[in-house]
Order: C-alpha cells, then structure tokens, then sequence
C-alpha cells in the first residue's frame, strides 16, 4: 500500500477551504487546513506536508511572510501561493522566495489538481545531484577524466620550468584557467600574470601593447608607455588567440623569444625579456602553416611544449562533477541557492554534444538557475535551453533511442486499458502523476 501524500491549504475563505479540503481528500490526501497564517505554520511546521497552498492575503501575517518563515527554517514543502490580486511585484517577491507555483482565483481546480501532483512528484520520485561547497574554491580547473589528470600532471611538471607552452583546443574548454594554473603554482606565482587577447588589439597597436614605446615615437606618443613584455617582469605573457596576429608581426615576435630581448619602439635600449611567455588558440595551427597563415618557426619555439585540450563532449564523466563547480559559483555570483540537481538533467548534459564546451555548460546553468523557482534545479529550464541533434542519441540511424521506445510502449499499454489512468499506471509501474506528465510530454492521444 502507497503511503498517502499530506497537503495543507491555508485560506481565511472558509467555503474554498471546505471545497478544497472535499476535494483532495476524495483524491486520497491527508488534508490539513487553516484559516490564518499562524495556525497555518504551526501546522505546517508540525506536520511537515509534501505541499502547501496558501492564500497571499490572510488576516494575521500575509503568504510573503510565510514563504520568509518557511524558507528561513529550510523546510522542503513545496508552497503553492494563490491569489484573487494581478500584483506582479507580489508575484515577483513569491517566486523570489521559493514559491512552487502562482494561481490566480477563481481557482482553475484542474490546474491545481495538476500543480499539486507535479509538485508532489518532483519531491517523490526524482533523484538529486546534491550541491556541496565544501571542496569550492575559486579559479579551480575541474576534472576526474584520464585526459584531465594528464592535463593535472602536465601543468605540476610545467609549472617546474620556465619554458614556453602552447595550449590548443575548441572555444570554452578552459586554457586559460590552465595557463593561470601553470603560474599561480610555479615559483614565480607572485610574479604578474598578464593577458593578451590578440585577437582584440589593433594591427598597427600591437607593437605599441606588447613592447612598449617612448615618448613621441609617433603621433600620439604624447609620452612614454611600458609595454607588456616589461610589465609582466618575472611572471607569465599570456597570448590568447595567438594564431590572430598578422604575420608582420609574427616575426617581431619570434625574434623577441629567440634573443630574450626586445625594444620600445622609437627607442633603441635593449631590454630583458624575464618573462615566460604561454600562448593559446583554437584554431588549427598546423593547417594555417602549411597554408602559409602561420610562421612555423614561430610554432616551433611557441610549441616547447604543448597541452592539448579536450572538448566537453570527449570527457563527459566530469560533468557531474563540473556542474557541481559551477553551480556552486553561479550561487555565489548571483545570489541563488540552488542546492540539489535532478539526475536526469545531469543524464540530459551527458547525451548533449556541448558546441560551446564548459563555457556554454555555465551559461546554459546561469540562465537555468534564474528561472528555477526554489532550490532545486528545474529540469524544463534547461531542456528549454539546450538543442539537441538526435545524432546525439544514437551512432546508428536505425536504432531508436531509449526515450521513443518508451513512448511507443506506453501508447501500447494506453491503448490497451481504454486510456485507463491507473490500470495503466498500474502495469507500467509508475504513478498516475507520472503517466500523466509523459502523457502531456509527448502528446499522446
């Protein structure tokens, strides 16, 4: 025998709280009520129901300052606030403060009938990813995968040695988390650590930036300007994008590594190059050589070293663990407090190819989390965020993914009960709520 959900309605309306009490007790609930907010969180307090509706005008304390009490003493109940008011900064402030839902009266009771049973199933029958901090730390490159753990012993030897590394691989993947980390943990790590989007610089600026020039040297030079290679001193030069610079320049360049020395332009001192130098790009640096894009000397003395690395896609075993991370950040930087992540959403980034790499991953989390109304993760913001490719499900086009078979099979079991709710619920092993969410999922008729 399943054990019955509580549910608790609070509402100073005595005859909506008797009709909704008749009606959730005939779908088997336990029905709690109250007609003010006192005895409404005392009850709820006490009894601790899966969810609770609750009327925003009350005649002792409002549903705002429940939801405050409720949040504050970090109950799981799911709080379904209803109102006869169009208040949008009422509506604002309760989806702010963990509010499940917002219905407007006069109450729609299929409506709440299906909030309630989403709401209830949500708490009953998904697994959870929960959030912990206690392994957070800022600027961190996360990662358990083999490729990773190589990447990990590539930057402690690295890190040893002050010679110039090239780190290649698709937008988003995090080299430059990986050249802050070959620095912070060498000897020079209180050294400067200076980037450079070459990308961003203007052509007949790049000398100016990178060298330095004195003053009146061109027009413009009203005074004397210490370039990056200067400023950087002992530490590290980072050259994001490196495969952007014109090929001009790329001799300049080259010529600085080789001899360890360079001058401001318009001046004609020598000065030390100190500073190791550790460039990066996404772009195929070996093709642009041979179509004579790109100095292969220059990749030869930027490639001492290199460390190559993966898309997303090619390590997915980390997701778990990188969702975790940037939850946690997105947290800390917008205010949230996202504490648990459904495991299907965790299932839903493994199958997505991951174009943007850990770049989109975090920005598909930041969207997902600001529309998430409580401290769980809303697994209908992030598949509304994501595009999948049903490549993505399956390497050949003959087999059918895991989902459409799941979707023919219960049509089957529909079809054969007459559309017979709980019958087919019943043979298929899931709850009512469940069949009837898949059934609206996928349209079945």
């Amino acid at each position: 025998m399943s054990i019955k959900k509580r549910i608790l309605i609070i509402d100073d309306n005595e005859e909506l709280l008797e009709s909704l009490e008749l009606y959730f007790l005939e779908k088997d609930y336990i029905v709690y009520k109250a007609q003010n907010g006192e005895q409404g969180l005392k009850e709820l307090f006490s009894k601790k129901p899966e969810v609770a509706i609750v009327d925003i005008r009350l005649p002792d304390i409002d549903g705002i300052t429940i939801l405050k009490k409720i949040r504050d003493k970090n109950i799981s109940t799911k709080i379904i606030i209803i109102t006869a008011f169009q208040d949008m900064e009422t509506t604002i402030n309760a989806i702010k403060l963990g509010a499940y839902e917002y219905i407007h009266k006069p109450i729609d009771i299929e409506e709440l009938d299906r909030t309630v049973e989403n709401a209830i199933y949500e708490k009953e029958e998904v697994q959870y990813l929960e959030v912990k901090d206690e392994y957070f730390r800022e600027n961190t490159i996360i990662g358990k995968s083999k490729s990773m753990k190589e990447i990990f012993k590539l930057i402690g030897l690295l890190s040893e040695v002050k010679t110039t590394v090239l780190i290649t691989g698709e937008s988003g993947t995090g080299k430059e988390l990986i050249a802050r980390a070959i620095h912070f943990h060498g000897k020079y790590a209180s050294e400067p650590f200076i980037g450079i989007n070459c990308s961003a610089i203007v052509e007949n600026l790049w000398e100016s930036e990178l060298f330095g020039h004195e003053k009146g040297s061109f027009s413009g030079a009203i005074k004397e300007k210490i370039g990056k290679l200067e400023l950087a001193k002992n530490g590290t030069i980072f050259l994001d994008e490196i495969a952007e610079i014109p090929l001009t320049l790329q001799a300049k360049l080259l010529r600085v590594i080789q001899e360890k020395e360079f001058e401001r332009v318009g001046g004609n001192k020598k000065l030390r190059l100190n500073a190791r130098i550790i460039a990066a790009t996404n772009r195929d640096i070996e093709k642009m050589v041979k179509n004579k894009f790109f100095r292969k000397d220059l990749l030869y003395r930027l490639k001492v070293f290199e460390i190559k690395v993966p898309p997303l896609r090619e390590r997915k075993e980390d997701i778990p663990i990188l969702v975790n991370y940037l939850v946690n950040k997105i947290n800390k930087e917008i205010g949230k407090k996202i504490k648990r992540i459904p495991i299907d959403i965790i299932h839903m980034f493994k199958q997505y190819s991951w174009p943007g790499n850990i770049r989109e991953l975090e920005n598909v989390l930041t969207r997902a989390m600001i529309l998430s109304k409580d401290d769980t993760l809303d697994i209908n913001c992030v598949s509304n965020l994501l595009y999948f490719d049903k490549k993505i499900f399956t390497n050949c086009a003959n087999f059918k993914t895991l989902e459409e078979v799941e979707r023919e099979y219960i049509e089957k079991i529909l079809h054969n009960t007459g559309f017979n709710i709980s019958k087919s619920a019943k043979i298929l092993g899931i709850t009512r709520p469940t069949l009837r969410k898949k059934i609206k999922q996928w349209n079945i008729i």
